[in-house]
């Protein structure tokens, strides 16, 4: 529940997404990334730890007394039966931050204009359905997507930054999806 209240913070679902396409950063370049100050990032980092959705990277080269952070989750998934009826309207705030951050990046991407060489823009989709479902097949259907999205997940390898010359080029790829009964 505190993770899920957490969430609810614009700020910190920015840092979040932030941090998943670099996969490691300090609070300074993660500062920059979303337009606010280093000492207000490393805030809210420093709570996302408490709560363990973050941990510092050991890994990472710090110099001095900056700190490299990394998620120790893989994506953000709550609904309101795996955490309790009494928190429908705090997943109803969480999800429309989500919505209006996943818009955010979408109006980012149409904002920096077509690239018919770049492989990766050419290869983004959009898809939409109206499906008439029961509630049993609407989770089945949040089940088998998610599926779909953990094993190219757990296929994650590094972005092209740091892909070796005999590795195929990734690239950080936001996929987000939403099913909610229409009005």
């Amino acid at each position: 529940m505190e993770v899920l209240k957490s969430f609810s913070h614009p700020l910190r679902l920015r840092l979040y997404y932030a941090l998943a396409k670099r996969g490691s950063a300090t609070a300074t370049s993660l500062a920059k990334d979303v337009e606010t100050t280093a000492q207000l990032a490393f805030y809210h980092l420093s709570r996302m730890a408490e709560l363990g959705v973050l941990e510092e990277d050991d890994a990472a080269p710090a110099r001095g007394r900056e700190r490299y952070w990394k998620r120790s989750t893989q994506g953000l998934s709550f609904t309101a039966d795996s955490l309790g009826s009494d928190t429908v309207s705090d997943l109803e705030v969480l999800h429309r931050g989500q919505a209006g951050i996943h818009f955010e990046h979408l109006q980012e991407f149409f904002a920096s204009g077509p690239d018919a060489e770049d492989e990766f823009r050419t290869a983004a989709f959009g898809s939409d359905m109206v499906l008439n479902l029961s509630r049993a097949e609407v989770d089945l259907l949040r089940e088998q997507l998610t599926e779909v999205l953990l094993r190219f997940r757990d296929n994650n390898r590094p972005t092209d930054s740091a892909a070796s010359a005999a590795e195929e080029a990734t690239r950080s790829m936001f996929v987000f999806v939403h099913a909610f009964p229409m009005r």
